[in-house]
C-alpha cells in the first residue's frame, strides 16, 4: 500500500491502538494548528489571539461572563420552572405525569441535540451558534402564551425551546477552554454559577410575574429576558491561533502536512468515537445518564409541587425554599477549586463528582423526615450544595477525560446521553406521584437513582482506567517497534479507516 511501510502488516493493527496512535501523536508532535480551532468556523472581522488570550486576558474573561449568562437561561430555567409547572398543572386540570412531558421535552430535546451544536460551531461559529439558539427559545417562549392545550406546550415550551438550548448548550461550554487553560477549574466555576444563580432569582421572580400577570404574561416577559442572550454571545470571539509568517513557518513539512490530513479526516467524522477512545468517558455519561438524566431533572418542578400539596406556605414562600436551594447552589460550585485542591492528589474529579451524587442521593431519600416549612428549608438547602456541585464539575471531568480540544464535543455527547434519561425521568416522577398519591415515593425513586449512578462510578472507573493505560501503554510499544517514521504513521491511519 505504501512503499515505506511494505514489510508491515497494517490488518495486524488493532483497531483501538490504531485510534489510540493518533492521539498519541496529536500530543506528541505539538502540531502548530490544533484540531478543535481548525475545525471552530471564524468570523472574518475577528482579531487573531496569541497563546495567552487561551490563559487569561481580557478577551477570555470575557468569554467567561458570556457563558455565565447563557447558564443563566439554559441551566437555570429548568430547575426554576416550579412555579410555573404547578399553575400549568392547574391550569389545563392535567395530570402530574402529562404535565411533566413539557419539562421532559425542553431536557430531552435541549441534551439530545446537543451534538448538533458541536456541528453547528464548526459551520458558523460560536457566536452565530448562540445567536440562533437565543432567537430560536425565545420565540418558544413567545408562542407559549397562546397556548390554548397542554399539547401545543409540548412543541412550544418544550421542543421549540429545547432545541434553542441544545444550540447554546455544548457551545457556551466549549468555548471556555478555548480561552482559558490554567485557570480552567476557576473560569468553569464563575461560567457555572450562572445556573445556581437563575435557581436562586428565577422562582420568586416567575411567582412574582404569575401573581401579576397571569402565567401566559410571565412566558412573555420570560421570551424578552431570553433574549439577553444574544448580547452575551457578542462576546464570544472565533479562537484562531496565531500562524508565524517566517520562512520556515511558510514551508510546511512532510509531516505537517501528514498530520494535517489525518486531523482534517477525523473531523468530519461522529463525535461518538470519543465512547471507543475513552473508556472512562462511557462509565461517566451512562453514570449521568442514570443519575442526572433520570435521577435529578424531573426533582425541581416536583419539589414546589410536593412542598404544595402538604401545604407548606403560599406560592411566594415556596418559591423562596427553591431560590434558597439555588444559593446553596451558588455556593456548591464555589467550591469546586477548594474541594479539588483538596483531593488532587488522592482522587480523580471523576470520583469527586461521584461522590458529590452519591450525598445528593441520600438528602432525597431522607427528604421524608422534612414535615414542615422550615425542615424542607433545611433539606432544599443541604441538597442544593451536592446539586451544584456536581454540575459545576461536568465540564472539568469532561476536560480532564478527554482534553481541552474535545470539550465541546465531549459536552455534547454527555448532554445526548443524559437527553435519554431526561425524558423517562420527569413522567416516571409524576408517574409515581399520580399511582400512589405520595410524593414522597417519587423523591425516593430520585434519590436512589442519584446514589446508583455515583456508586457505578466510585466501583468501575479504577477498570476503566487501567483499561485505558494499558491500551496507550501498548499502543506506545507497538509504535516503538514499527520502523516507520511519523509521516508514514499518519498516512498509515488515515489510509486503514481509523475515521471510518
Amino acid at each position: 500500500m505504501f512503499h515505506c511501510v511494505d514489510h508491515v502488516s497494517i490488518t495486524q493493527i488493532d483497531m483501538q491502538i490504531r485510534t489510540q496512535s493518533i492521539r498519541l501523536f496529536v500530543c506528541d508532535m505539538k502540531a502548530s494548528e490544533s484540531l478543535s480551532t481548525r475545525d471552530v468556523a471564524t468570523d472574518t472581522e475577528d482579531p487573531v489571539f496569541n497563546g495567552q488570550s487561551r490563559d487569561g486576558g481580557c478577551i477570555g474573561w470575557l468569554v467567561v461572563l458570556g457563558s455565565h449568562v447563557c447558564n443563566l437561561f439554559v441551566f437555570g430555567v429548568s430547575q426554576a420552572i416550579g412555579p410555573l409547572f404547578v399553575v400549568v398543572q392547574r391550569h389545563f386540570e392535567e395530570s402530574s405525569a402529562r404535565t411533566s412531558w413539557i419539562l421532559a421535552f425542553l431536557i430531552s430535546v435541549q441534551f439530545l441535540l446537543g451534538p448538533l451544536s458541536n456541528v453547528c460551531v464548526k459551520k458558523i461559529g460560536f457566536r452565530m451558534t448562540v445567536m440562533l439558539g437565543t432567537i430560536i427559545s425565545s420565540t418558544g417562549y413567545f408562542l407559549s402564551a397562546f397556548a390554548n392545550r397542554i399539547e401545543i406546550l409540548y412543541f412550544s415550551l418544550g421542543l421549540v425551546v429545547g432545541f434553542g438550548y441544545a444550540l447554546i448548550t455544548p457551545a457556551c461550554i466549549g468555548i471556555v477552554a478555548f480561552f482559558i487553560r490554567k485557570k480552567f477549574a476557576v473560569a468553569n466555576v464563575l461560567a457555572g454559577c450562572g445556573a445556581g444563580l437563575a435557581v436562586f432569582i428565577f422562582p420568586p421572580l416567575l411567582q412574582a410575574l404569575i401573581d401579576n400577570y397571569g402565567w401566559r404574561g410571565s412566558v412573555i416577559v420570560f421570551s424578552a429576558l431570553n433574549a439577553q442572550m444574544a448580547i452575551s454571545a457578542a462576546l464570544f470571539r472565533a479562537p484562531e491561533e496565531v500562524n508565524s509568517k517566517s520562512d520556515e513557518s511558510e514551508q510546511t513539512s512532510g509531516e505537517a502536512k501528514g498530520l494535517k490530513l489525518l486531523l482534517s479526516r477525523t473531523a468530519d467524522t461522529c463525535d461518538f468515537w470519543l465512547f471507543k477512545m475513552y473508556p472512562t468517558f462511557v462509565l461517566f455519561t451512562v453514570a449521568s445518564t442514570i443519575s442526572i438524566g433520570i435521577g435529578y431533572y424531573g426533582l425541581p418542578a416536583h419539589l414546589v409541587a410536593r412542598a404544595e400539596n402538604k401545604n407548606l406556605g403560599s406560592g411566594a414562600d415556596i418559591a423562596l425554599i427553591v431560590s434558597l436551594m439555588g444559593l446553596a447552589g451558588i455556593i456548591g460550585r464555589l467550591v469546586i477549586p477548594l474541594i479539588l485542591h483538596f483531593t488532587q492528589k488522592c482522587m480523580s474529579t471523576v470520583k469527586v463528582y461521584a461522590l458529590t451524587l452519591c450525598f445528593a442521593g441520600l438528602c432525597n431519600l431522607a427528604s421524608p423526615l422534612a414535615k414542615n416549612y422550615v425542615s424542607y428549608m433545611i433539606y432544599a438547602s443541604v441538597l442544593g450544595i451536592p446539586v451544584g456541585t456536581f454540575f459545576g464539575l461536568v465540564p472539568q471531568v469532561v476536560r480532564d477525560i478527554v482534553g481541552s480540544d474535545f470539550l465541546t464535543a465531549g459536552a455534547g455527547m454527555t448532554s445526548f446521553c443524559v437527553a435519554i434519561g431526561s425524558l423517562i425521568g420527569p413522567p416516571c416522577g409524576g408517574y409515581i406521584y399520580d399511582v400512589t398519591t405520595d410524593y414522597n415515593n417519587s423523591f425516593y425513586f430520585y434519590g436512589s437513582l442519584l446514589t446508583v449512578g455515583g456508586l457505578m462510578i466510585i466501583v468501575l472507573e479504577p477498570y476503566t482506567t487501567r483499561r485505558q493505560r494499558k491500551a496507550e501503554s501498548t499502543t506506545r510499544l507497538t509504535l516503538s517497534n514499527l520502523d516507520l517514521d511519523k509521516v508514514c504513521v499518519a498516512e498509515v491511519a488515515t489510509q486503514t479507516g481509523v475515521n471510518s
